[in-house]
């Protein structure tokens, strides 16, 4: 067997030309594309590292049949999809931060190439006592050659290989294998910065400002024009709270208000736009195929409320509601941009969440969205708004608390 430098290059190529491909896709090819080249692959893995914000690692098995995985190893979980192309299947799973430590991680094989280990190799026989539990396992499921490696990169990875060949890997397999590497690298490499880059932009800017972004609509003034609902909350004695706790405290209790006030409106399928010091705005456009946008926010405000509560979560907060238009897009200067909604309906919302202290509601909103909300609602004042003329009555919902 000898290495055809051009079926690997042309391999490479049409992988390079497929942006869609995931990393669980480019696995699956290159076990695929290792089997079309005389090396049959019963089972690799493949484990990551990455910047990210929600998570630590990345790790794929791919298995030459059809299978379920079976529980997973480790309790750094934090996503796990399993997928079936061509027959074969692909255990896909990303974990939190630490999971790098965890005792399951400690004693496999991919521990021992991050500790500077250039390649593994073992030969396997059913029922022996192998150095790595997972090698027992595979042995008994008729695996016959195990070898792994440090990928090339600028990232921590490694990758596992086993045969079921009898006699494992011929010399010329590990050749081939092995100068291989270096393209499965650079296309991982990819598709990592690809997956960073848009989870990064949906974290710290928001699905629709992502999207916005990713399709090339980042001149400075160009807007959208949208309608639906907007939400505007804000915590009660916020500076108080923060000189009651040490700031290691205060942001760890801070964060369990936003897990469970995100997660309200993301689950109504609003849209975060900004944290402003205590405060959060988001939006609820109106979409097809989505139920009516106030009746989002307000089930997502109800939503937030009642988990507040449930979770016993200190900070009290309160939420302005109000239905309008508002413009949406980049403004800022060539040096610094952000994707944000302008208009007088969005410090409208912000005015009435302004009363909800005030009034000692937890939820208030303008007439305009009571009558859309689909719920009883009842008049709680009339009042003058800052920098709006007349007088607005607001409202909150029949069971509502005080806020």
């Amino acid at each position: 067997m000898r290495l055809d430098t051009d079926k690997l290059l042309q391999w490479q190529c049409q992988m390079m030309a497929s942006p869609e491909a995931g990393m669980a896709d480019i696995i699956h090819r290159y076990c695929r594309f290792l089997a079309e080249n005389g090396i049959p692959v019963f089972r690799s893995a493949v484990a990551l590292s990455t910047l990210h914000p929600q998570f630590q690692a990345m790790r794929y098995v791919w298995y030459d049949d059809v299978r379920d995985p079976g529980p997973f190893p480790s309790p750094a979980l934090f996503m796990r999809q399993i997928h079936h192309p061509d027959n074969c299947t692909v255990d896909e799973a990303m974990m939190t931060h630490g999971a790098r430590d965890t005792q399951a991680y400690r004693q496999s094989p991919f521990y021992r190439l991050l500790l500077g280990a250039p390649r593994l190799s073992f030969h396997l026989v059913p029922g022996s006592k192998h150095e790595f539990t997972v090698l027992d396992d595979l042995a008994n499921a008729g695996a016959t050659h195990y070898v792994a490696y440090s990928l090339p990169g600028q990232y921590e990875g490694q990758i596992s290989l086993v045969s079921q060949l009898p006699g494992g890997f011929p010399d010329a397999a590990i050749e081939f294998i092995e100068q291989s590497l270096s393209c499965l690298s650079v296309l991982l490499l990819a598709a990592i910065k690809d997956l960073v880059i848009d989870t990064v932009l949906r974290c710290y800017v928001g699905s629709s400002p992502a999207e916005e972004i990713k399709h090339g609509n980042i001149r400075p003034g160009a807007m959208l024009e949208l309608h639906g609902a907007i939400w505007f909350s804000d915590i009660r004695n916020y500076s108080g709270h923060a000189q009651r706790h040490e700031p290691v405290e205060f942001i760890r209790r801070l964060n369990q208000y936003y897990g469970v006030v995100v997660a309200a409106i993301y689950a109504g399928q609003g849209e975060v736009l900004k944290f402003i010091g205590d405060a959060i705005l988001a939006i609820f456009v109106d979409r097809p195929g989505l139920p009516d946008a106030c009746q989002r926010a307000l089930a997502a405000t109800q939503a937030a409320n009642r988990g507040l509560r449930e979770n016993d979560i200190e900070f009290a907060h309160g939420v302005g509601l109000h239905l309008g238009h508002f413009q949406f897009g980049n403004i800022g200067s060539l040096r610094r941009m952000d994707f944000t909604v302008i208009g007088n309906d969005v410090n409208l919302a912000s005015r009435i969440e302004s009363q909800c202290g005030l009034r000692q509601c937890e939820l208030l909103m303008s007439e305009q969205f009571a009558r859309q909300c689909g719920q009883p609602v009842r008049a709680v004042a009339s009042t003058e708004l800052k920098g709006f003329s007349g007088e607005h009555t607001l409202f909150t919902t029949a069971e509502a608390v005080a806020g």
